[in-house]
C-alpha cells in the first residue's frame, strides 16, 4: 500500500523526483523539467508545506483558501495578499479561471450525492470548461472527485498542469481546505458515523519545475 505523507514531505519528494527523472520540455518557450501523469499522495490532516527554502506566503495561503470557499473571483479581494497575482487577470476586475464560483455552483450536487449514498462514485465537480477562450488565467485543474471510504473523506484531483515550485504547495492546502469544508457540511447533518479527513490524491498530466 502506498504511503500517505504530510504535505511538506510529499512536496519535497516531488521536487527531488522531477530534478532526477524529469524530462526537459519548453512549452511557450519556457524550459522546464517535467514528469508526465504523476500523482502526489497527501494526508489532508497535514496540508502545509513548511520548507524554509520555499518561503511560502502563509497569509496568502489562508486568504486564497477562504477566497475559493467563498466562491469569489475578484482581483480586489485577493490581490492585497499577493499583488503579483493581479497580472493574471484579463480585465483587472475578475479572474477568468477562478475556482471559487465553479466549486460553489456544484457543491450542493457533491454534498447531495454523498448524503444519498455513502459509497457513491458520483460526487464530482468540474473546473475545466469545454473549449475555453484564450486567457491569462486558464485553469490548471480539470476535475475533483470526493468519496467516503471507511468513514474517511478522500479527494482525488486531476490537473492538466502543476507547477511544483510555484503552485503545488498552495494547491495541496486549498484542496485540503475544500475537503475539510465538505466533511464539516456532511457531519452537520449525518445521523450515522461522522466522517474524518482522509487522503488527497493529486494527479497532474504535467508535473513540472
Amino acid at each position: 500500500m502506498r504511503q500517505h505523507l504530510d504535505a511538506n514531505t510529499a512536496w519535497l519528494n516531488q521536487c527531488r523526483t522531477i530534478m532526477y527523472f524529469g524530462e526537459e520540455v519548453s512549452p511557450r518557450g519556457q524550459l522546464t523539467r517535467e514528469l508526465r501523469t504523476s500523482t502526489v499522495h497527501v494526508d489532508m490532516i497535514y496540508p502545509l508545506v513548511v520548507c524554509p527554502a520555499r518561503k511560502l506566503n502563509y497569509s496568502f495561503a489562508a486568504a486564497e483558501a477562504l477566497w475559493i470557499l467563498d466562491g469569489d473571483n475578484r482581483v480586489e479581494t485577493i490581490a492585497p495578499y499577493n499583488p503579483n497575482i493581479a497580472r493574471f487577470s484579463d480585465d483587472g476586475i475578475i479572474f477568468n479561471g477562478a475556482y471559487g464560483p465553479r466549486i460553489q455552483a456544484q457543491l450542493d450536487f457533491v454534498l447531495a450525492r454523498l448524503w444519498e449514498d455513502r459509497d457513491t462514485r458520483q460526487a464530482v465537480l468540474t473546473i475545466w470548461q469545454p473549449c475555453p477562450l484564450k486567457s491569462k488565467d486558464t485553469p490548471c485543474t480539470v476535475a475533483m472527485t470526493f468519496s467516503i471510504r471507511r468513514d474517511a473523506l478522500h479527494c482525488a484531483v486531476f490537473m492538466r498542469s502543476s507547477d511544483v515550485w510555484l503552485g503545488l504547495s498552495y494547491d495541496i492546502f486549498n484542496f485540503s481546505m475544500l475537503g475539510a469544508k465538505i466533511a464539516c457540511e456532511l457531519n452537520a447533518v449525518l445521523t450515522m458515523q461522522p466522517v474524518r479527513l482522509g487522503r488527497l490524491f493529486l494527479t497532474a498530466a504535467s508535473s513540472h519545475l
